[in-house]
C-alpha cells in the first residue's frame, strides 16, 4: 500500500494517512455545528477537499456535534459545467438503500425536483436520502467551478442557472424540517463572485473558515506521518531535505504528495523494505523539481504510437 495519494485529494477512506492539519477540522466542525453551513476557502492545492474528507467527516461519525449524534449520510457534489444535473445524479447515488449505480430514472426525477422551486433540494433530499434517523452533510466541492464553466455558456443562461442551484443551496441551509448540513469548497481568488449572490454572500459571511498555509512543522507530520502508517521509516536527511524543497510556497503540497508517492513506489521496487526510505530514492524519480514530468512522459511511453499522435495532438 502506498500511503500517499498523489496529486489527486484524499479520500473518505484515508483519514489514517491524513497529517499536518491537526486543530483546523475541529475550527471547521465548530462553524458547521453553529450554522449548518461552512465555507472552506484556501488556495489550490491547500488540501480543501482532503481536509473535508479526512478531518472533518470522521469527527462527524464520532457524534461531536452534540445535537446531531453519529449518524450521518455524506453527499458529494461538483457543479461543473451542469450543476443542477451534477446534483441530481449525487442525490440519486445516495438514495436509500441505493447501490453505486445510479438510475436513470432516478436522475430525472430528482432533476425535476431540484429545477421545480428554490425548495427542490430539501424535497429531493427528503424523498431520496433523508431516512428519518441521519443527518444529511452535504459536501459542494469546487465551487468556483459555477463561475469557471459560465464562459462556455450563454452569460444570461450561465447566471440564470447559477442564481437557481445557489437557491436551492441557500434554502436547504435555511429550512430546519430536514437536519442538512452543507460544507462548501472553493479557491480563494474566486470568492469576489460570489457577491453577486446576496444571500450566498451573508451566508459565507456569518460561517466561514480560510485555510492557513502549513507550517515547517506541519510539512514534516505530512511527510513522516503516511510513512509510519505505512510500515516504513525515512532517513531525517530526506525529510530536510524535503522541507527545503518544499519551502514557502503553499502551491507545493500536491507536487510533494506526487514526489513522495513515487519515491515510495521506486523504494518498493528495490525490495529492500528494512531501510529507511532515503535521498537516492528521491533523486531516482526526479525530486520535486522533475517527479512529475518524469511520470508523464513514462506514461506517454507506454501508449501505442496512435495514442501517442493522439496525445501529441491534444497537448499542442
Amino acid at each position: 500500500m502506498n500511503p500517499f495519494p498523489g496529486l489527486r485529494p484524499f479520500g473518505l477512506e484515508e483519514s489514517h494517512l491524513f497529517f499536518g492539519r491537526e486543530g483546523q477540522s475541529e475550527e471547521v466542525l465548530r462553524h458547521l455545528s453553529e450554522n449548518r453551513f461552512v465555507a472552506v476557502i484556501g488556495a489550490s492545492g491547500s488540501g480543501k477537499s482532503s481536509l473535508i474528507y479526512c478531518g472533518l467527516v470522521p469527527i462527524l461519525h464520532g457524534g461531536f456535534i452534540t445535537d446531531a449524534g453519529s449518524r450521518w449520510k455524506i453527499i458529494t457534489t461538483r457543479p461543473g459545467n451542469n450543476p443542477i444535473g451534477n446534483m441530481a445524479i449525487s442525490i440519486a447515488g445516495a438514495g436509500k438503500g441505493s447501490s453505486e449505480e445510479k438510475d436513470d430514472k432516478d436522475i430525472n426525477i430528482m432533476s425535476a425536483i431540484l429545477n421545480r422551486s428554490s425548495m427542490g433540494l430539501t424535497e429531493a433530499l427528503r424523498q431520496h436520502v433523508y431516512d428519518g434517523k441521519s443527518n444529511i452533510l452535504l459536501m459542494v466541492d469546487q465551487f468556483e467551478e459555477l463561475f469557471r464553466f459560465k464562459k462556455s455558456r450563454q452569460d444570461t443562461v450561465s447566471f440564470n442557472e447559477s442564481e437557481a442551484y445557489v437557491k436551492l443551496l441557500v434554502e436547504a441551509v435555511r429550512q430546519s424540517e430536514v437536519p442538512v448540513y452543507m460544507v462548501l469548497t472553493m479557491r480563494s481568488d474566486f470568492i469576489g463572485e460570489c457577491s453577486q449572490f446576496q444571500e450566498l454572500t451573508s451566508l459565507i459571511n456569518e460561517s466561514n473558515y480560510l485555510i492557513p498555509q502549513m507550517t515547517r512543522d506541519d510539512f514534516k507530520d505530512a511527510v513522516t506521518g503516511p510513512v509510519a502508517v505505512g510500515g516504513a521509516s525515512i532517513d531525517p536527511n530526506l525529510v530536510t531535505q524535503l522541507l527545503n524543497d518544499v519551502g514557502d510556497n503553499p502551491d507545493q503540497l500536491p507536487i510533494l504528495q506526487h514526489a513522495l508517492m513515487r519515491t515510495w513506489e521506486y523504494w518498493q521496487q528495490q525490495k529492500d523494505l528494512e531501510r529507511p526510505l532515503s535521498i537516492s530514492d528521491y533523486e531516482a524519480v526526479g525530486r520535486m523539481e522533475k517527479a512529475l514530468s518524469e511520470h508523464a512522459n513514462e506514461a506517454f511511453e507506454e501508449l501505442s504510437p496512435k495514442e501517442k499522435m493522439i496525445c501529441e495532438s491534444m497537448f499542442k
